[in-house]
């Protein structure tokens, strides 16, 4: 393997392995939701649909059958730079945490290299739900 080649490969696994846990704070321990606003090229449209499916089969696989990541785009009007909204909503962090270290998880991370570069330009937040207050 040549030098480039081995560079690459450890800077892919690392962004992969570690930037995850260290890029975001602990996900919430209630129920939430994660959401992704990004601009997408039809290229990238097709990259993540193709990831979202087999991760969704792999969140599927775990037992976690309601839980499904989908890609929204504006229509109409866009305010904003955001073309592109995609969400997932989680029962809770501990499940969350689960799925995303499991070894399904990091396979399907290594069978779509490409993910990395969808991030770059995005804005992700998590969002739990602001209840009434109890009085």
């Amino acid at each position: 393997m040549s030098h480039f080649r081995s560079v690459a490969l450890a800077v892919v696994l690392l962004m992969t392995m570690v930037g995850p846990v260290t890029s975001q704070d602990p996900a919430p321990t209630g129920a939430f939701k994660a959401v992704h606003l990004v601009s997408l090229t039809p290229q990238q449209v097709a990259t993540l649909q193709a990831w979202m499916a087999d991760m969704n089969a792999a969140i599927d696989k775990a037992g976690q059958k309601d839980i499904r990541y989908r890609l929204y785009k504006v229509i109409g009007k866009q305010a904003g730079k955001y073309e592109h909204l995609w969400e997932s909503s989680w029962p809770s962090g501990g499940v969350y945490n689960k799925i995303h270290d499991s070894p399904e998880w990091r396979a399907v991370s290594e069978r779509h290299p490409g993910m990395q570069e969808l991030l770059t330009d995005e804005i992700y937040n998590r969002y739990v739900e602001v209840l009434p207050e109890k009085r």
